[in-house]
C-alpha cells in the first residue's frame, strides 16, 4: 500500500482506551470517596454512553454532556458534585494514564508505515485531553499529524470533520488516503461519508450486524503492510 494518506483512529485502534477511563474513574471516586470497582465503572460508562448519545442527538450541549454525567452518576450516591470540577479531574486522569498499547509491536508498524506512507491521527474528543494523552505516546514522533473532533468543530462521522482535515493536508490527498479504525458507527461510516478507502480494525473478530460495510477487515494492524 505504498504512497497512502493513513487516517488513524486512535481510541481502541492505537491505544486501549478503557484502561485510561477505568484509571481516570477510580482516581475521582477516590477523590470524591465513592467505592471505585468495575460495577460502578460500569454503571458510568452507562450515563456516559447516554449523554454522548444526546449529544449526538442535538439534545445537549458538548458542555452539557460533559458536566451532566458526572452530577448524574453521583447523584446516585447521594453526592452534589460541581459536574465541571468531576470533569477536569476526570480528564486529567485520562491525560496522566499509562497509555495501553493494542498491539506490543505497534511503534514498530507505524514506523515501517511511515516509511512509504503519511500518518495522521484523526480521533474524537476533547482537544486538550487527546493531545496531552497522544504526546505522551511514541506515536508523536512518527504520525504527520493529529486532529481532534474538538478542534475541527466536527466529530467522525460527519463529512465536515474530514474536509477540514483535507483543506489542511491538501485536498488532492483525498483520492489517495484510507481510514482505518475500531468503530464502525464512528470510523468506517466516516470513511463511507468521506468517500475514502475504509479499514475496520476488528482484533476480537466481532461481527457486524450493521449496515455499514467496510471495504477491509483486519484483525491486526501489521496486516495494513
Amino acid at each position: 500500500m505504498p504512497n497512502k494518506v493513513i487516517l488513524l483512529d486512535y481510541d481502541d485502534t492505537l491505544v486501549d482506551f478503557k484502561s485510561a477511563e477505568r484509571f481516570a474513574f477510580f482516581r475521582l471516586c477516590e477523590l470524591f470517596q465513592v467505592d471505585g470497582n468495575d460495577e460502578e465503572l460500569g454503571r458510568f460508562m452507562t450515563i456516559n454512553q447516554q449523554h454522548w448519545e444526546a449529544f449526538q442527538q442535538a439534545k445537549l450541549s458538548k458542555e452539557e454532556v460533559l458536566s451532566q454525567r458526572f452530577e448524574v452518576y453521583f447523584d446516585q450516591h447521594g453526592l452534589d458534585v460541581d459536574g465541571k470540577e468531576a470533569d477536569e479531574v476526570f480528564r486529567a486522569g485520562l491525560a496522566i494514564a499509562p497509555p495501553q498499547f493494542r498491539e506490543a509491536d505497534i511503534v514498530t508498524t507505524l514506523k515501517q508505515l511511515a516509511e512509504q506512507n503519511e500518518l495522521y491521527i484523526v480521533t474524537n474528543g476533547v482537544g486538550v485531553t487527546q493531545r496531552d494523552r497522544i504526546v505522551r505516546t511514541p506515536f508523536k514522533d512518527i504520525v504527520n499529524d493529529m486532529f481532534v473532533s474538538e478542534d475541527t468543530g466536527y466529530q467522525k462521522p460527519l463529512p465536515q470533520f474530514f474536509d477540514y482535515i483535507f483543506e489542511r493536508i491538501g485536498n488532492d490527498k483525498r483520492e489517495r488516503s484510507v481510514i482505518v479504525g475500531d468503530s464502525l458507527t464512528s470510523d468506517i461510516l466516516g470513511g463511507e461519508n468521506a468517500n475514502l478507502t475504509s479499514y475496520w480494525f476488528n482484533p476480537n473478530e466481532l461481527e457486524n450486524h450493521t449496515d455499514i460495510k467496510p471495504d477491509y477487515t483486519i484483525t491486526t494492524l501489521k496486516q495494513l503492510l
